[in-house]
């Protein structure tokens, strides 16, 4: 499903979605086949001085919601604070020239729910497919709407229906940085990760929001993950990275297929996993590292088996992409240390660092290229995506910063390209920019 030895594996993730989706679209996190890598071709990689946005929305609150595009719609979500200081919670839609088409409240919360250093709002992007937005907030509300209205369709809580528990500081089940995850949609299913007792995963009906199952085989608590489509032995899996251990789960009914018991930490475990054909990467910061893992069948049973673990990549929650054989993410803390990383896939070898050109951030890849968005900055820096070195062909940075930043927040949405043009957020400011070669 992922990039994997520069083959897109895409036709399992893109029905996933919805088989309406355009070829230029970007309708749910890091793209078509959550692997951060856009197909699109004839993209500009250089920027002239004073480089600017076509447009800038300022109404898109608080939160680190990426967007999600559609059919030249924008879907974003965000948050507003309350006179009394909760938080409500929005989903919003926006035309092709960044003007609102509709801006819905869809649930709200108490200041006191999440450490408010790190800010509020939710922090996951929205999945469009067949007409329909679901959403996760930063306090496990899951729900659906009509994506050309904004109407509620449903609403459930992965704490209260599903009995959620995600994982906390040192190990402990509370809520402190919030629901992360973004929602997969999956042949009429919304794949959603409560954590707990009741089951780690859990399968909602994208009509009704009834559980059509939930994983009692894996009862880890939740990690801040989401999850990915895996095809192993022919047989359809939900690829998911607990808390405590990383598994595929059958698709038709949530059974346990294989596990693996890869170094991860008790703090938070972020990066999204990248799944190949026959492996699953997964990274994670705080002294967790990576590990590459062989997922085959043997005898009619599945195995997995762990290729390597190491400290050459630890991400923190910038992501990771895999272009190429290689994989390209900043690894360390992105607080107090790090380098930008090339790591051979393979081998698990670091091919390349790189430590003064750019300060920590997200990415995207696009025809050969990275897009790196720095989280101090808010600057857009591209480089050729080569085992060769760092190699620099531009950079520009937002026009303006929000104001509603928190104490130790910073620019963590990840950027977007869709349709030819770069969406990068700050908070409540939405920039978008025209990236095509011929204008």
């Amino acid at each position: 499903m992922n990039q994997f030895l520069g083959v897109v594996y895409c036709g399992l993730a893109l029905f996933a979605v919805s088989s309406a989706v355009c070829a230029d679209d970007w309708p749910q996190w890091q793209g078509p086949n959550r692997d951060a890598i856009s197909a699109e071709k004839n993209l500009r990689t250089d920027f002239a001085e004073g480089f600017r946005p076509i447009w800038t929305s300022t109404d898109c609150g608080v939160g680190y919601s990426a967007p999600a595009i559609v059919k030249g719609r924008i879907y974003l979500l965000g948050a507003t604070k309350r006179e009394d200081g909760g938080y409500v919670e929005f989903a919003m839609a926006l035309d092709i020239d960044g003007q609102q088409i509709w801006k819905k409240p869809v649930n709200q919360y108490e200041e006191e729910i999440l450490l408010p250093n790190w800010g509020h709002g939710p922090r996951g992007t929205p999945s469009i497919a067949e007409g329909k937005l679901y959403g996760l907030g930063a306090n496990g509300d899951l729900f659906a709407m009509d994506a050309g209205t904004g109407e509620p369709i449903w609403q459930i809580n992965l704490r209260r229906d599903l009995g959620g528990e995600i994982m906390g500081g040192r190990g402990e089940a509370k809520n402190v940085w919030g629901y992360s995850e973004s929602p997969l949609v999956d042949g009429g299913q919304v794949i959603c990760t409560p954590g707990g007792k009741k089951g780690s995963v859990a399968a909602i009906d994208a009509k009704t929001g009834s559980v059509i199952w939930q994983s009692t085989g894996l009862t880890d608590p939740a990690s801040y993950t989401s999850v990915v489509l895996g095809n192993f032995g022919g047989i359809r899996q939900y690829v998911v990275l607990t808390a405590k251990r990383l598994a595929g789960l059958q698709a038709t009914d949530g059974k346990v297929l294989w596990q693996a018991d890869v170094p991860l930490n008790e703090i938070a475990i972020i990066p999204t996993p990248i799944v190949t054909p026959s492996q699953v990467y997964i990274t994670a910061d705080y002294g967790s590292g990576c590990s590459l893992v062989d997922v085959k069948m043997e005898s009619g049973q599945f195995k997995a088996d762990i290729v390597y673990s190491n400290k050459v990549m630890a991400n923190h929650h910038g992501g990771v992409v895999l272009v190429n054989g290689h994989l390209y993410g900043w690894n360390g803390n992105t607080n107090t240390r790090g380098r930008w990383t090339c790591q051979n896939l393979a081998t698990g070898e670091a091919i390349w660092t790189e430590e003064q050109s750019a300060k920590a951030g997200s990415l995207i890849a696009a025809e050969g290229h990275l897009y790196c968005y720095t989280q101090e900055d808010g600057e857009l820096v591209c480089i050729k995506a080569t085992p060769e070195g760092w190699k620099e062909t531009g950079r520009f940075t937002i026009p303006q910063r929000t104001d509603l930043r928190s104490i130790l927040g910073k620019v963590w949405t990840h950027p977007v390209i869709a349709d030819g043009h770069l969406y990068l957020r700050d908070q409540n400011l939405l920039f978008c920019y025209d990236i095509r070669t011929s204008t």
